[in-house]
């Protein structure tokens, strides 16, 4: 997919990623109103008009996005800029951390004392809790925000800033908008027909057809689909774990059990490795994926694999190109864990920081609200130029003109979601993708699991952050080569892994887990 498949397996949740499916806003903030309309006082993006903050300086911001700058995004945030320095006498850079480098790269911008002010982050999956524990982030108090995001403070729900406290404080500002964490495939149907498969609902689904690629000599995908396999077995990651929070899993499905689950020592992680390796050896993907530098969805768009695996939005996004460029493919999109109920993902899955070193805290916090609050900057990022990009329909949704230069949600405007104002697309000549995607999308909302505990706790690795750099540092020797049965001996390789896990503390940091996830459910008890 990305740089490696290293990189995939670090992306997969952030199946927040993208036009990530939405369950819609909650219920209530405890605030004041959410605010249903773009008309609403917390939608109206004021902050240039009613606050006291000196902006008589012009200051030059700059914003870490991830993912790979689009052909028109400059000319997008040219717009942007525009309003900005209208309203707060300020511009913005923005420079982009790509999928196949940040996970190298992140943290290298605070160790270097990188001279930027905003940056995205999210918890796991994009170094939050790893970054605030390096004091990367600047904290963010509740008079900070009130000051110069009132709209943002308005808007965001109270649950929202509780799951962004790392011992008692806020590092981000969270998405507000709920979010499935469920991994789907996009797939060319074309291919399924010919398999005779109608559907893929299951595990056993997934595996007859990706054997059946094999057997014709066609990649079924780009690597190991790891992250189906552990939702299928109804788990989860774990907030603020190594490997973003992979190589420490939960039982999502079961609120009643409390137990960590390493995978080394899981008996499940075992049987997968063994069961890719069966695949990979049998021609389901490239053995040299590691190497590959392709974008998560090259395969799919190029013709070299059968599937993608995404979120139910990056997937429609992804299966709508493919379709165009090629209608005999018929790529659909399948739930390989139909029978599951869904987790909604904490609203810290997206989210922006401000750098601990920022010269322009304030002014960057009031361009924030901006992009969370000011519709027409919401549709900018979002959606880009109207009249180029896309068109209104009515005051709440969107007919797409043109997306080769910008796409929809494809610039990671993700950190600042805000279902308030978020315009929803008005489909004129649908299609059988678009069926199936809102076919499964109702099937999400209607069957969300019942809240596990484990679902807004983030570890904090401070303690142990030692150990916790060796795990980091040792693991990729072994965990991408499994996940993606690039070995010779499955057994041996596992038992290696635990050996190195071992050596570098991975007992002292489950252990610190426990307490702090005792303490955790704990407070929550007590409310």
């Amino acid at each position: 997919m990305k740089k490696s498949t290293k990189k995939l397996v670090s992306v997969l949740l952030a199946s927040a990623m993208a036009a990530g499916m939405l369950a819609g806003c909650g219920s209530g903030n405890g605030k004041g109103s959410t605010g249903d309309s773009k008309s609403s006082s917390a939608a109206s993006g004021t902050s240039g008009d009613n606050l006291s903050a000196d902006t008589s300086e012009h200051v030059d911001l700059t914003m870490y996005l991830i993912g790979d700058r689009t052909p028109d995004f400059d000319e997008v945030y040219a717009k942007i800029n525009e309003i900005l320095e209208e309203k707060l006498n300020c511009s913005l850079n923005v420079e982009f951390l790509s999928w196949g480098e940040h996970d190298t790269k992140y943290s290298l911008l605070f160790s270097s004392q990188e001279d930027f002010d905003l940056i995205f982050t999210a918890s796991s999956w994009c170094h939050y809790e790893q970054t605030v524990s390096l004091g990367g982030f600047a904290p963010l108090s509740e008079d900070f925000i009130k000051t110069y995001a009132p709209d943002i403070w308005e808007v965001v729900p109270e649950m929202a800033w509780e799951q962004a406290k790392i011992d008692g404080q806020i590092y981000m500002v969270p998405s507000y908008a709920n979010e499935f964490g469920q991994e789907v495939l996009a797939v060319r149907g074309d291919l399924m027909e010919k398999y005779g498969m109608d559907d893929i609902t299951s595990w056993d689904d997934l595996m007859k057809f990706y054997k059946a690629c094999a057997a014709d000599g066609i990649y079924a995908s780009q690597g190991g689909p790891w992250y189906p396999f552990f939702q299928s077995q109804g788990y989860s990651t774990t907030g603020g774990a190594p490997k973003g929070g992979e190589l420490i899993l939960y039982h999502t499905q079961d609120p009643k059990d409390l137990e960590f689950q390493y995978i080394g020592e899981w008996d499940a992680f075992r049987e997968y490795c063994q069961e890719m390796k069966d695949l990979v050896d049998a021609g389901a993907w490239s053995s040299d994926v590691l190497n590959s530098s392709d974008e998560r969805q090259t395969g799919l768009l190029t013709g070299r694999t059968a599937s993608m695996s995404w979120n139910l939005g990056t997937c429609l996004t992804y299966g709508k190109q493919a379709n165009e460029e090629h209608p005999d493919w018929n790529v659909t999109m399948v739930d390989p864990n139909k029978n599951l109920s869904k987790k909604v993902n904490s609203y810290i899955n997206n989210g922006v920081a401000i750098n601990a070193n920022s010269k322009n805290k304030e002014r960057a916090m009031m361009v924030l609200n901006e992009f969370y609050t000011n519709p027409d900057v919401y549709d900018l990022a979002m959606l880009g130029i109207e009249g180029k990009h896309w068109e209104a329909v009515g005051d709440d949704q969107y007919k797409v003109i043109d997306e080769s230069g910008y796409g929809v949600a494809s610039n990671c405007n993700w950190g600042w979601n805000n279902c308030t104002i978020q315009r929803e697309e008005y489909l004129e000549n649908r299609t059988a993708l678009d069926d199936k995607y809102e076919s499964i999308k109702d099937a999400f909302n209607n069957n969300i699991k019942e809240d596990h505990v484990y679902d807004g706790f983030n570890f904090d690795s401070s303690n142990v952050s030692t150990q916790f750099a060796a795990v980091e540092a040792a693991i990729d020797n072994y965990y991408n080569p499994l996940i993606n049965g690039l070995v010779d001996d499955v057994d041996a390789s596992i038992d290696a892994m635990n050996a190195a896990m071992d050596s570098a503390g991975i007992q002292d940091i489950l252990d610190e887990m426990n307490r702090q996830a005792a303490e955790y459910v704990a407070e929550k008890e007590e409310k």
